[in-house]
């Protein structure tokens, strides 16, 4: 929380809010290597008109594996959670974030899912693939590769009564390069390209400005109160793709209220958004959304009434800050990425 105090309270300033086309020339800098973690590994969002039976079954076939290959390996990678590098039978590699002791920490692994989920929903390939996944604790806890660790594990998981430990799970990404968005150069640069129409994107930096606008409207509606304490912006080395990482700050049945008040302002000042992102948040109404999100395990709603209720609010507020914004400068402006 200190780290998104200190980030809103210098990260924007005032800009015109001239119309203009993108364009021009601006310099990248160089990404810095991160440790791994869980990619997208499914088939194509959803918005995809590109699929075959072949595709699908191949789908299918990965995911069940990841669903029910016993674990090899496991070691802890966590810092302000619980967080395990998980190895599978036949060498699949994954991130388990537990249910655990930890603060919030019996809850947090359903933002993952959560998030996930609804990206597929709206069109985004953004947050990396997050299932739910039971494992036997015990069995679990013989893969540990150390003592040291075994014994972290039986003291920080919550077991159900039937010796299970629920999560969320999340292939892991071979190519994981972290890019610190709230540092001050990097700050610099994208406020200015989603704050001041007259600043002009070049084009290889369009597909990185969209998603990063995208990735503020979709942290307000799912009450992500924790991107910008740090380390939680990637980029998938394979792909270039920005990644949405680290969603267990989101869906709360209490979100920090001071954290969305300063998540609205920002948006307040945004005047550049994703045309076909926008549309697709339109069209979440209440029974799309409690499709889309689903169930945990065990057939209970993944979340609960109170938190979609809060979120669909969020939802039709940014949307009235992005019609406002479109009253005041016309469609072409304001939706200046597809």
């Amino acid at each position: 929380m200190p780290g998104l105090r200190r980030f809103c309270a210098t990260a924007f300033f005032s800009a015109a809010l001239v119309a203009s086309a993108c364009g021009g020339a601006i310099r990248r800098e160089p990404l810095s290597e991160e440790t791994p973690v869980a990619r997208n590994a499914s088939s194509p969002p959803s918005t995809s008109t590109s699929s075959s039976a072949s595709t699908s079954s191949a789908s299918t076939s990965a995911e069940d594996t990841y669903l029910s290959a016993k674990p090899v390996s496991a070691k802890s990678i966590g810092h302000t959670s619980y967080v395990l590098k998980v190895t599978l039978e036949g060498g699949l590699v994954v991130a388990f974030k537990p249910r655990s002791v930890l603060p919030l920490g019996d809850r947090r692994y359903k933002g993952e899912i959560a998030a996930y989920r609804l990206a597929r929903a709206l069109g985004l390939d953004n947050v990396p693939r997050a299932m739910p996944r039971t494992f036997v604790a015990s069995v679990l806890q013989q893969a540990f590769v150390t003592q040291k660790g075994a014994a972290e594990f039986e003291q920080k998981v919550l077991v159900d009564k039937e010796g299970r430990v629920n999560g969320a799970m999340m292939p892991w990404i071979a190519q994981y390069r972290s890019i610190a968005l709230e540092e001050p150069s990097w700050r610099a640069r994208w406020t200015a390209w989603l704050t001041n129409t007259r600043t002009k994107i070049a084009a290889p930096d369009l597909p990185l400005a969209s998603s990063i606008s995208t990735m503020l409207v979709f942290d307000y509606v799912t009450a992500n109160w924790d991107r910008w304490s740090g380390g939680n912006v990637a980029r998938d080395g394979a792909t270039d793709g920005l990644l949405f990482v680290d969603n267990d700050g989101a869906f709360y049945e209490r979100p920090p209220p001071d954290a969305l008040t300063q998540q609205l302002a920002i948006l307040h000042r945004v005047v550049r958004f994703s045309r076909k992102f926008v549309a697709a948040l339109r069209s979440l109404d209440d029974a799309k959304l409690r499709e889309a999100l689903g169930q945990d395990t065990g057939g209970e709603p993944l979340l609960s009434d109170r938190v979609l209720g809060d979120m669909q609010s969020r939802r039709a507020t940014v949307l009235r800050v992005i019609d406002a914004r479109i009253a005041r400068l016309g469609e072409t402006a304001t939706f200046c990425f597809d």
